[in-house]
């Protein structure tokens, strides 16, 4: 170990004894270390009175710092990522957090070298690459990932696999004298308790510590150790994470994980989770699963107050219809190209939908094959109400050459359409360039909604969504970083075509 007395430390605002225990290489890799240095700062009201002492022997000072009291006590294993700004994790808040406490109390902050659960930030970057945008190290997208998807496809574990373990910790501070003391321990991982706990600390966990910060950009990495089952948080923490989920505040992680959650609920009866959290998680499924609720206004005057369902689905949705709701469930199919207009003076936003029709079931569609039919949405602040009203190709026109508004994108998509086919909704299935599976949106009554995804969830296809919740993101308005062209258009059509034929025939 070496050894430094800070004589001012400006988080702690105190004296601080700072020391660094050099692991082996035997012990970095029994213990899952994925660094040399482990690093001890000791905040202790009686450090202040050896600093002018000449000569000091830092081991007996230590071991008689806490006498008679009780060492508060945070390990936190190393997250570069999030000590330098990363909003995904709540790592630096958790930091701040404990640091405060141990000011305020007097004890021990560990930085423990585990970055990744013991896999290393090599890893970790990979890793977040996938969770946070989809893509594999070599830039390519394969869908959003959560953190045990994401490790399943980088390291083949069909269970997360976590390396960390805190035997280190008994052997330096049996070293320094102190595992004779008693710790408070700052931490929510019941995981980290049980462990420590086990190699022979007499450790009591602070029941009040808790995490301020939850975030869109976090919630997921709380969630995750709700799968898992390696945290117990307290009904503070546990009711801001249902008020970012009712509020609609998440990303693709967070749904996925909850997703899981939810599955493990209703599906494992070994999952030790109490009820209280259980049924607050499942009324918030629940609450979002069909998307929030809009007022859409038509030209004609008609009003619609409805939800719009949203996700993606694999190949297997046209069986999993059909199998549920026979043939001809979808009256066209038609080439669309979206067009995203900004109002310079207020902001508001415009969205043309431009539709080809490019095959139909015949006299039972509202539209014509080679039909172009025109339609513009204009939403307002909150995007709760939308105005829909049906224009010409010129008027589409004019918007390009009108000074009041900026043209932003465009996006093609190839849509199998179902209105008034299935009662109660209309399933618009859409094939865009670039992003993977196909999108579908359901617009209906939430009721209708539900009916409709428990319907084609059976046990044979409730795999075809990959997120049985609704994700804003995959709403037409919404994609706001897409500029999305086909490469090869006609390819791209006639293999649509191809299936369209077949969902009419009625072909296996």
């Amino acid at each position: 170990m070496s050894f430094y007395l800070q004589q001012y430390n400006n988080i702690f605002e105190d004296c601080v004894l700072t020391v660094c225990y050099k692991a082996t290489n035997e012990e970095i890799k029994e213990y899952g270390l994925t660094g040399e240095n482990i690093l001890l700062l000791i905040k202790n009201s009686n450090i202040k009175k050896i600093i002018n002492n000449k000569n000091i022997n830092y081991y007996k000072e230590i071991s008689k710092m806490f006498s008679n009291k009780d060492i508060f006590l945070r390990i936190q294993c190393e997250c570069l990522l999030g000590m330098y700004g990363d909003s995904h994790c709540d790592c630096e808040e958790q930091r701040i957090q404990s640091m405060k406490l141990i000011s305020e109390n007097d004890g021990i902050f560990v930085h423990l070298p585990q970055e990744a659960q013991g896999w290393g930030l090599f890893y970790k970057l990979k890793e977040l690459e996938l969770q946070v945008s989809g893509r594999t190290d070599k830039g390519k997208f394969i869908g959003k990932k959560n953190r045990d998807e994401a490790q399943n496809f980088l390291l083949g574990n069909s269970q997360f696999d976590d390396l960390r373990s805190y035997g280190i910790i008994y052997k330096i501070f049996d070293e320094l004298g102190l595992v004779s003391q008693k710790f408070v321990l700052i931490s929510d991982s019941e995981k980290k308790y049980q462990a420590l706990a086990k190699q022979g600390f007499d450790i009591q966990k602070l029941s009040d510590y808790h995490v301020e910060e939850i975030n869109a950009e976090n919630l997921s990495e709380y969630l995750i150790k709700i799968l898992n089952n390696t945290h117990v948080y307290d009904d503070t923490v546990i009711d801001k994470i249902i008020n970012l989920i009712n509020n609609r505040k998440y990303n693709s992680r967070t749904l996925s994980t909850l997703t899981s959650i939810v599955d493990k609920i209703n599906n494992d009866k070994s999952y030790e989770l109490d009820l209280k959290t259980k049924n607050k998680l499942l009324t918030a499924y629940n609450n979002i699963i069909c998307g929030e609720e809009k007022k859409y206004v038509f030209d004609n005057n008609l009003i619609k107050i409805q939800n719009n369902f949203s996700c993606k689905v694999n190949s297997s949705i046209f069986m999993a219809i059909q199998n549920v709701y026979g043939n001809n469930v979808f009256d066209r199919i038609s080439l669309e190209k979206l067009y995203y207009f900004e109002e310079k003076n207020d902001n508001s936003s415009v969205r043309i939908r431009s539709s080809k029709v490019l095959d139909t079931i015949g006299k039972d569609s509202i539209f014509m094959k080679g039909q172009i039919h025109v339609e513009q949405r204009d939403f307002n602040e909150d995007r709760t109400q939308i105005l829909q009203k049906e224009i010409s190709l010129s008027k589409l026109r004019a918007f390009f050459e009108n000074n009041n508004y900026d043209y932003l994108k465009r996006v093609e998509m190839i849509t199998m359409i179902s209105e008034r086919r299935i009662p109660g909704v209309n399933i618009y299935i859409k094939k865009l360039p670039n992003i993977e599976c196909r999108i579908m949106d359901v617009f209906g009554k939430k009721e209708k909604i539900q009916e409709f995804i428990k319907n084609i969830m059976t046990n044979l296809s409730r795999n075809v969504f990959n997120e049985s919740i609704s994700n804003v993101a995959y709403e037409d308005e919404n994609f706001d970083g897409y500029n999305l062209r086909f490469a090869d258009l006609e390819t791209a059509m006639k293999e649509e075509l191809s299936i369209y034929e077949i969902m009419k025939k009625g072909d296996n």
